[in-house]
């Protein structure tokens, strides 16, 4: 299979829910049933009640697409599940309808039903009570009895469910924009590098005090960072109108603060000036001096002055600030690595925040920013140990403050459905913050609910202007599409985006868009797609921002990779290698790892696909089990190439129990396959087929058209296997239709396969155009097991024909296999074709002899039908002394 390209998020269960009793399943089930979603939509019903009773009965095994058919649907006996999609309709359908029940009637119930994309069998959790410190209720008065703190306890979450399903339902009543100010930064008259990390203090500062209250929504500081860059500009006391203008669209805001600073001693004067961006004029300037480790106190008088001037009375707060530390050697350890972070230098922000980390060890704004650091470097468990330090120390600080840290840890932890939640409640409580909106579409999308995402981006797109037409809300819905596998819906949305950004001139978020159109563009195949992403790969590369390049490049090489232009794929992940060195990116690390070993293992040459593979998963140890599993299964595909049979299904069984875990229906589908490509080399070839099967059946389910297309040339090698070459014709004809649709991206194995088929089934002419074919698009592409594989074919079709000497010289064109390495089928194949050629030429007992070695081989390592076609070629060696050469082939 392709490499596998990982994601900074990865969906994975939710193993601290409890699994609810039969009796709870079966009421939830009739409540489902008698609610209005369901009223009208009885075929759904049926299927719903047939799964759910199998499952809490333990009849899982019965359900299976074909029994549904029947039994559900009633289909005939004759029902074929590949000719009649009804099934797959109906539970496409059914996952629909419960995802719109459990935001309406069920947003309350204690039981949920799902039903896993790529599965007949429902998945069945209890709701977790909400956890205490997670939404902390006003602090109750003295003396208050249990039952009183238990009511008022319950009566809050009432009041925020009722709130957060007011918010999604009622979404025709629009919020009241706040005003937006963002803190641009400050210049330093000093000069000296040693104080100009008062800047990022300050500026951090001065926008915790200016949010306060929540009268005025701040724009976050990465949004700052980011529109620098993209306008190249650097901290100034003040701002021509134009550039406030350019300013003011790239961040969509009202207000901007700046200003200078000038360290004097061991105190700082601030200078600050207000901004109208809409006009361009400065409406006031403020002055303050303090000694430095009084920068709190000294944000703390200036925004004060600033919420005065635009006529704002600071209402009382519901908590302390969430501030960082006071200590002046940890403030200044944060804040430099603050502002490394938000240029994208995890690299350098990381022993900056370590050391503010030992400095100011309960402060939970250092441990947020480390673990935001840690997870951008890839080191994905030790970003969640921070994540969770961060939550565990923020019970003192403000709501708002103790939600958005919990957020980011649920985040990290991948308990996607109580991030939602928890950015769900944020987003109520602050309706107009576009941030919280996409947090939620974000989190929806990374936690397998993607058609939820889908409605969080139509409720944004209900917010007032200019808070609606921000690109990034494109970007959410082209995002939970690709999720979808609704590459044509991405297209549009990221081309939207990019649109609007380059109206703005956010360059950086039109790059990322058009690097994701791309992308769908390839998906789709429309040409030019390229092109698209040569753009932003420059655009990124000019603005600094290497994380995108290698994103770039990568993907880049996965196409290149896939059309068979291997030498070039490998060019392009060496360039990803260098690049997640240099910035210590260790997710791009692994990407690039596994896309070396995949062009390694499709040139045969096996060691270093090992070596690779290997290393990834490596990296993978590193960053957390769930961006490893892939790797387990690629490196068994090598192992398995090598004849490795028992090492293979090792790494194969891991792969799938991760996969499971992590209700990751595309890996299933692809261990799957590998485990049933082993049981096809032990010659079991029954357990096989039905393996391939459920693989293929999983794989079409989450449409994926690259692993669903090798499942079927692997299903049609095991029933070549048994020479059953009718039974592989159907699972070749399938894939096609698949490759017609796709570029042609598998069309040299396919005739290779073909070509297979056509000689045991007796066709030398066809055999030879396609087997021809295949050879020379592998020699062309590099693929040389597969071009040593073809070459063979193409010998014993020639001989079949009675062309000798052209087979003789097909083999002759081809270096020998010895030594190399190569895959055990090319090589054991070519071998025999080679023998075959011999005998034809009079060398029988040589040929004999060389065949016995070959079958002695296959019977060591347990490939069982290597074995039998070493056997069956002895055979027609020892017949053909008295019968013709054509038998030597038939």
């Amino acid at each position: 299979v392709l490499p596998m390209v990982h994601n900074d998020e990865t969906v994975s269960g939710t193993s601290a829910e409890q699994t609810p009793d039969r009796s709870a399943v079966a009421d939830e089930l009739e409540r489902i049933a008698a609610s209005a979603n369901f009223r009208k939509a009885e075929r759904c019903v049926r299927l719903l009640r047939y799964i759910t009773l199998s499952a809490i009965e333990g009849r899982q095994a019965a359900l299976k697409e074909y029994t549904l058919g029947v039994e559900v649907f009633e289909r005939p006996d004759t029902f074929d599940p590949r000719t009649d999609p009804v099934v797959r309709l109906e539970a496409r359908r059914l996952r629909l309808k419960l995802a719109e029940y459990y935001q309406q009637d069920g947003l309350q119930d204690s039981v949920v039903i799902e039903l896993p994309k790529g599965a007949y069998v429902p998945y069945f959790r209890s709701r977790p009570e909400p956890k205490p410190e997670a939404m902390p209720a006003p602090p109750a008065p003295a003396r208050t009895n249990p039952p009183v703190l238990a009511f008022a306890a319950a009566a809050a979450l009432v009041v925020i469910s009722l709130a957060v399903w007011y918010a999604l339902h009622r979404r025709a009543e629009r919020p009241m924009a706040r005003p937006s100010i963002a803190v641009l930064g400050f210049r330093d008259l000093s000069g000296r590098t040693e104080t100009s990390w008062i800047n990022a203090a300050v500026s951090e500062l001065l926008s915790i005090e200016l949010g306060a209250g929540q009268q005025l929504h701040t724009v976050p500081a990465e949004n700052v960072a980011r529109m620098r860059i993209e306008l190249a500009i650097e901290p100034e006391s003040v701002y021509r109108a134009q550039l406030l203008e350019r300013i003011g669209a790239d961040l969509g805001i009202d207000y901007a603060v700046a200003g200078a600073y000038q360290p004097a001693g061991d105190h700082v004067r601030l200078d600050v000036a207000l901004f109208d961006v809409r006009s361009g004029r400065q409406l006031t300037a403020i002055s303050s001096d303090m000694p430095q480790d009084k920068l709190q106190a000294l944000a703390q008088d200036c925004a004060a002055r600033i919420r005065t001037q635009l006529g704002i009375r600071l209402a009382p707060l519901q908590g302390p600030l969430g501030y960082p530390p006071a200590d002046p050697a940890a403030m200044e350890s944060y804040a430099r690595g603050m502002e490394r972070l938000r240029q994208s230098d995890a690299l350098g922000a990381r022993p900056l925040l370590e050391n503010a980390a030992s400095l100011a060890p309960a402060n939970p704004l250092v441990h947020a920013g480390l673990a935001a650091t840690l997870s951008m470097l890839g080191l994905d468990e030790r970003a969640r140990q921070e994540a969770k330090q961060a939550f565990d120390s923020s019970a003192a600080l403000g709501r708002v403050d103790q939600l958005e840290i919990e957020g980011r840890y649920r985040q990290m932890d991948h308990d996607w459905p109580r991030a939602i939640q928890v950015y769900q409640a944020l987003f109520t409580l602050s309706p107009d913050d576009l941030e919280y909106g996409l947090l939620v579409a974000n989190a929806q999308t990374s936690g397998g609910k993607a058609q939820d995402a889908m409605a969080t981006v139509t409720m944004l797109r209900s917010l007032p202007k200019p808070l609606r037409d921000d690109p990034r809300i494109d970007m959410a819905e082209a995002m939970s599409a690709g999720a979808l596998a609704d590459f044509a819906r991405t297209r549009r949305a990221a081309h939207v985006a990019g649109e609007k950004a380059a109206e703005r001139g956010a360059r950086l978020q039109y790059a990322r868009a058009r690097l994701l159109e791309s992308g769908a563009m390839q998906n789709l195949g429309i040409k030019g797609f390229a092109d698209v992403r040569a753009e932003a790969r420059g655009i990124c590369a000019e603005l600094g921002d290497r994380a995108c390049v290698a994103a770039a490049y990568r993907i880049e090489a996965n196409a290149l990779a896939a059309s068979g232009s291997l030498a070039d794929a490998r060019s392009l992940y060496h360039a990803v290698l260098d690049i997640s060195n240099q910035i210590g990116n260790l997710l791009e690390k692994l990407n690039a790892l596994a896309g070396l070993a995949y062009t390694e293992n499709e040139q045969a040459d096996l060691p270093a696909a090992e070596r690779d593979y290997r290393a990834a998963i490596a990296v993978g140890e590193q960053i957390g089990t769930q961006k490893k599993y892939q790797e387990y299964a690629d490196l068994g595909d090598v192992l398995a190439a090598q004849g490795r049979i028992a090492d293979a299904r090792v790494l194969g069984e891991q792969a799938l129990d991760f996969a499971r875990q992590s209700h990751d229906q595309e890996s299933i589908g692809t261990s799957l396959a590998l485990l049933a490509r082993l049981l096809t080399l032990e010659g079991k070839f029954a357990q096989s087929i039905d393996q391939y099967g459920e693989s293929i059946r999983i794989l079409r389910e989450v449409n994926d058209p690259d692993d669903l297309a090798l499942a079927l040339l692997e299903l049609a090698d095991a029933w070549l296997a048994q020479g059953n070459a009718a039974e592989a014709r159907k699972s070749l004809e399938e894939d096609r239709e698949i490759d017609r649709k796709h570029d042609g991206f598998v069309r040299p194995r396919l005739d290779l396969a073909f070509a297979r088929a056509a000689v045991i089934a007796g066709q030398p002419d066809e055999a030879e155009t396609l087997a021809r074919s295949a050879m020379n698009a592998f020699a062309a592409s590099g693929r040389e097991g597969y071009r040593v594989e073809a070459a063979a074919l193409l010998a014993r079709a020639l001989l079949a024909r009675g062309a000798n000497t052209d087979a003789a010289a097909v083999i002759a064109l081809v270096p020998s296999p010895d030594g190399k390495g190569l895959p055990v089928e090319s090589a054991v194949e070519f071998r025999i074709a080679r023998y075959l050629v011999d005998a034809n030429a009079g060398r029988r007992a040589e040929a004999v002899q060389g065949i016995d070695g070959l079958a002695a081989e296959a019977s060591r390592l347990g490939l069982v039908p290597l074995e039998n076609e070493a056997r069956l070629a002895r055979a027609l060696v020892l017949k053909s002394a008295v019968g013709s050469h054509a038998e030597l082939v038939h």
